[in-house]
């Protein structure tokens, strides 16, 4: 049985592309840069599928010339502003998209609390242009994240876990969510509690 034809918007991971050798008979993008409309159209001449990124923007002219044969789209992020959804459901296109990867978010969201407290991009400046010079003892004092209040709007998977980051580092939790935490999630000792915290909406 032939493979399914994947047209391949990017380069991507080792273990990504191993797959798509595996599964697919491949149709690559030879360039680092992305396609351009017109050469994505013709890849996806007689193709089964296309796997882009944010970069290829599939707008209603896309999809009105994109071959009959495309049964489906992928997208590498979490985002599909740069897809016509419209426009793809009037063609019977499903979009599938990468979930939100919580761990490696609340990382992120982490490192830049760390970051910004600690005033870390303006010390690596200093030190990138050679400006670093025995400083005064209140230059850059940045402050500590414990018992600092972290408001968290909507305390879903991603929520949770920036605040059991955060509660490693003795921050006191706040969030705004449709429901309250199972008391399960929500017991912590006094200092790191989470507490709840509704807001009112102005009426129109």
């Amino acid at each position: 049985m032939a493979k399914p034809i994947l047209v391949v918007g990017s380069h991507f991971p080792k273990a990504i592309e191993e797959r798509i050798d595996r599964d697919y008979n491949a149709r690559r993008n030879p360039n680092r840069v992305p396609f351009s409309q017109h050469e994505l159209l013709s890849a996806a001449d007689g193709a089964d599928a296309l796997f882009i990124t944010p970069a290829d923007r599939l707008d209603s002219g896309f999809f009105q010339k994109v071959s009959p044969t495309v049964k489906v789209i992928a997208t590498y992020s979490v985002g599909f502003e740069h897809i016509d959804l419209e426009a793809a459901t009037r063609r019977k296109i499903p979009i599938a998209y990468t979930p939100a990867i919580s761990e490696a978010t609340a990382d992120i969201a982490m490192l830049l609390l760390l970051g910004a407290a600690r005033r870390a991009y303006e010390a690596q400046e200093l030190v990138r242009t050679g400006a670093w010079k025995p400083l005064g003892l209140d230059e850059l004092l940045g402050w500590q994240l414990g018992g600092k209040v972290l408001g968290i709007f909507g305390m879903r998977r991603m929520g949770q876990a920036v605040a059991c980051r955060a509660r490693g580092f003795g921050m006191k939790i706040h969030y705004c969510n449709n429901t309250e935490l199972p008391a399960e999630i929500a017991a912590m000792p006094s200092t790191t509690r989470i507490q709840r915290i509704c807001f009112a909406r102005a009426s129109s």
